[in-house]
């Protein structure tokens, strides 16, 4: 079998396949991405859930609460970058992308499991100091809902193989980068 990290071709296709097995898969590594956005005090990352990924349109979706501290950092600066690290694969990627924030998408909550609507909503909002663990109300709130449409610009991939193998493919155009 070859090696799909030995061209630039087999490298993109192995990034989109891996996101969509992260949408698909709850164990895949892509399923839990690290968000990185930039707050008031510098660098801010999370983990978050990979909704979905569609590669036509060069976008992936993540499911947050409005009154997140990720939205308001989105509003201030739309800038964020998505890592992925496939442990099996030895693979690094690394997404920058600019966010945007879809509100009122009462189709997307109708749809999540009861469960998962706990996520959206509560008081008081995520983040907010608390007397207790328990001192928290996860009611759902359907207009605290949001989506995450990340507009991938740039793809960065680091292959720890041997040898290592740099990629970056933005504005159409694909090329190894030193590792």
């Amino acid at each position: 079998m070859t090696d799909p990290f030995t061209t630039l071709d087999g490298t993109f296709e192995q990034v989109w396949q891996r996101l969509a097995r992260g949408v698909a898969d709850r164990r895949a590594p892509a399923r839990h991405p690290v968000l990185a956005t930039v707050g008031a005090d510098g660098a801010e990352a999370r983990v978050v859930v990979l909704r979905a990924a569609d590669r036509a349109a060069g976008t992936l979706t993540i499911h947050t609460d409005s009154a997140s501290a990720k939205v308001t950092e989105l509003r201030g600066n739309p800038g964020a970058t998505l890592l992925v690290w496939d442990e099996k694969a030895k693979l690094q990627i690394r997404l920058r992308a600019t966010v945007e924030i879809v509100e009122g998408d009462a189709d997307s909550f109708a749809r999540l499991p009861d469960a998962a609507r706990a996520n959206y909503g509560g008081t008081p909002p995520s983040g907010t100091a608390i007397s207790d663990p328990g001192a928290h109300d996860p009611a759902p709130d359907a207009r605290r809902f949001a989506v995450l449409l990340a507009h991938v610009r740039e793809i960065e991939t680091l292959h720890l193989g041997t040898p290592h193998r740099r990629a970056r493919f933005r504005d159409g155009v694909a090329q190894w980068l030193a590792p």
